[in-house]
């Protein structure tokens, strides 16, 4: 599955640094255009899992505070390390995919280790430090189990936002005539959504196991079937939030920072 670009003639080639920080440009940009919501979301579902607060009421909590004080919101601490989280990703996808069309090479397989590594180690983190911070009881180290789940989790939704999507659309134009643009759009939105109805249940089990750390098997599968549609729900405006419009805002934003680099540069 190759999806290398032949590098240019050595005279038309815009120096790579000038390229990445144009990559670097599209991804803070795009991190920032979504971390708000992604957070609302995100600590709403781990106050519902914890029995702090019922997930509706999260969400209108934290989206009455965005619309009618957006900065306080923005200077929260899990709002930063939510961006922190998405640019980093974002980043690191854009970075590999314009180091390999560069040199020419394939971008598939290296794009989906490098993000996957970048992603699962923000994401781990940022969960650990959210079930720290939004759990239930003294904090306590979070379960070397909880990691795994989120990992294999992360690894999931890295897969169906970063690399299905290109297949996908090109699939969609030549099978159903769809345009490429039409088709680009709709796999970024599509994938990462669909797959957060297999992942939602690891992402429950990981907070239960931090949660109720005594709970037998039997009350930890009742604990994932109550919460699973809701959470599923959530998680799924969550994901469209961070990678189907951070996925679509991102390649956007590349799209016009490079073609200002390219005019800037050849002209």
């Amino acid at each position: 599955m190759s999806s290398a670009v032949k590098p240019a003639a050595h005279h038309e080639r815009i120096p790579l640094s000038y390229t990445l920080a144009a990559e670097a440009s599209a991804a803070f940009g795009a991190a920032a255009l979504v971390a708000p919501i992604i957070t609302i979301v995100d600590r709403s579902i781990f106050l519902n899992a914890s029995g702090t607060q019922p997930l509706l009421a999260g969400l209108v909590s934290g989206f009455k505070t965005l619309f009618t004080n957006p900065l306080s919101l923005a200077k929260q601490p899990a709002t930063l390390l939510m961006f922190g989280v998405y640019a980093g990703t974002y980043l690191t996808a854009n970075t590999i995919q314009s180091v390999c069309d560069y040199e020419g090479w394939d971008w598939f397989y290296p794009k989906f280790i490098g993000t996957s590594i970048a992603n699962v180690g923000l994401c781990v983190g940022k969960d650990a430090t959210f079930t720290k911070w939004f759990g239930t009881g003294a904090s306590k180290p979070v379960p070397w189990s909880s990691y795994g789940l989120y990992t294999t989790r992360d690894v999931m939704t890295v897969f169906a936002s970063f690399n299905l999507p290109p297949v996908l659309a090109a699939e969609m134009t030549s099978s159903f005539g769809i345009s490429k643009g039409t088709a680009e759009v709709a796999a970024q939105l599509i994938t990462p959504c669909a797959v957060q109805f297999i992942s939602t249940p690891l992402h429950l089990l990981g907070m239960d196991l931090y949660n109720r750390p005594d709970a037998t098997p039997p009350q930890r599968r009742a604990q994932v079937q109550k919460e699973y549609a809701k959470s599923t729900a959530a998680r799924i405006g969550r994901i469209f939030a961070a990678f189907g419009i951070g996925g679509v805002a991102n390649q956007r934003f590349r799209y016009e920072a490079k073609e200002l680099l390219r005019r800037s540069y050849l002209h």
